[in-house]
C-alpha cells in the first residue's frame, strides 16, 4: 500500500469531518442504552408531529427587509414567487407508487457549494473545510437541501418501522434525532407568523392559503453556478458514503468547468477511484 502524500491525506479527511456532526450524538445516544423498538416508535411519534408542525408553518421564512420580500442576503433570493399552501398533496399518498417517486425526485445533491475568501468575509461565515478541487474555496452546506435530506431520512425510517418494526435500519438512530433537532431550531429561528384560518373541518387549517415562496428552481441553479460548483451528487440517501471524496467525482461537461474538472481527473487518475461504501481501489482512473 503506498504511503499517503500530504495532498491525498487533506482530501481523504473530508468524509471525517462530514461526520463530525454525528460523533457526539451517537455516543450521547448510545449511553443511554436506548432499546431499537423504542426509538422507532419514538420516531413515529416525532414524525407526525413534525410534519404536523411543518404543515401549520408552512414554509420556512427569512427576516424581511425594509423591501418586505425577505430577500437573502447569501443568494439574492426572495419571496416573490406566488405559491398556494396545502394540506393534502400527492407527496403524502398513501399508494406509495406515486407518493415514493416523488420524495426522490427531490434531490438534495445541490448541498453543498464552493465559496471563495471574499465572499465569506463579506457575508461573516466561519471559515470552512477546502474544496477538494480547488482549494481556494471552501465547502458550504445549504441548509434548505439539507432539510430535504433529513426530510428524506425521517420519511424512510418511519416508512420501515411501520412495515417492518423487527428490521434494523440502515439510517443510524443519530441521524434521525439530529435531523429533528436540525429541523425544530431552524422552524423556531425562522418562525412563520403567517395568521391560517380556521374552518369547521378536520385537518384543514389554512388549507388553498395563498402566499410567497422563494424561487426552489433558482436555488438550485444558484447552486450549481460554474464558480459555485462542487461536481457533488449524493451517491445514497440512506447509507453512509466512506469514501466521500466519490462524492465529489460528478463534474459537468462543458468549458466553464474544465479547471475544476481537470483538478479532479488528475486526483484520481493518481490515487484511483474507491468503493464509496468502504474497501480499497475499485479503479485506477
Amino acid at each position: 500500500m503506498h504511503e499517503k502524500l500530504p495532498e491525498e491525506r487533506s482530501l481523504l479527511n473530508i468524509g471525517d469531518v462530514f461526520e463530525d456532526e454525528q460523533r457526539s450524538i451517537k455516543r450521547a445516544f448510545k449511553s443511554r442504552n436506548i432499546h431499537p423498538s423504542f426509538f422507532f416508535v419514538a420516531i413515529l411519534l416525532l414524525s407526525i408531529s413534525l410534519l404536523a408542525n411543518l404543515a401549520l408553518f408552512g414554509q420556512v421564512k427569512l427576516l424581511k427587509t425594509e423591501r418586505g420580500l425577505g430577500r437573502s442576503e447569501y443568494t439574492g433570493l426572495a419571496l416573490d414567487t406566488p405559491s398556494s399552501y396545502h394540506i393534502y398533496t400527492e407527496f403524502i399518498n398513501h399508494n406509495r407508487s406515486i407518493s415514493d417517486p416523488l420524495w426522490e425526485a427531490l434531490d438534495s445533491s445541490p448541498i453543498v457549494v464552493a465559496l471563495d475568501a471574499a465572499y465569506a468575509r463579506r457575508h461573516k461565515l466561519k471559515e470552512s473545510i477546502p474544496f477538494p478541487w480547488d482549494q481556494s474555496k471552501g465547502l458550504y452546506h445549504i441548509k434548505a437541501f439539507h432539510h430535504i435530506h433529513c426530510l428524506k431520512n425521517i420519511r424512510h425510517a418511519y416508512l420501515t418501522a411501520l412495515s417492518s418494526p423487527e428490521s434494523e435500519s440502515r439510517i443510524p438512530p443519530s441521524h434521525i434525532l439530529h435531523c429533528l433537532d436540525t429541523i425544530r431550531q431552524d422552524l423556531m429561528c425562522h418562525a412563520d407568523d403567517t395568521p391560517m384560518p380556521t374552518v369547521n373541518e378536520r385537518h384543514k387549517i389554512g388549507d388553498g392559503q395563498p402566499r410567497k415562496c422563494k424561487n426552489w428552481d433558482a436555488l438550485v441553479k444558484w447552486t450549481q453556478e460554474p464558480e459555485r460548483q462542487t461536481c457533488f451528487r449524493m451517491i445514497d440517501e440512506y447509507r453512509r458514503v466512506p469514501n466521500s471524496l466519490e462524492e465529489f467525482a460528478f463534474c459537468p461537461e462543458g468549458q466553464e468547468f474544465d479547471k475544476i474538472r481537470d483538478s479532479m481527473n488528475a486526483y484520481f487518475g493518481k490515487w484511483g477511484h474507491k468503493d464509496p461504501f468502504g474497501g480499497g481501489k475499485k479503479s485506477s482512473g
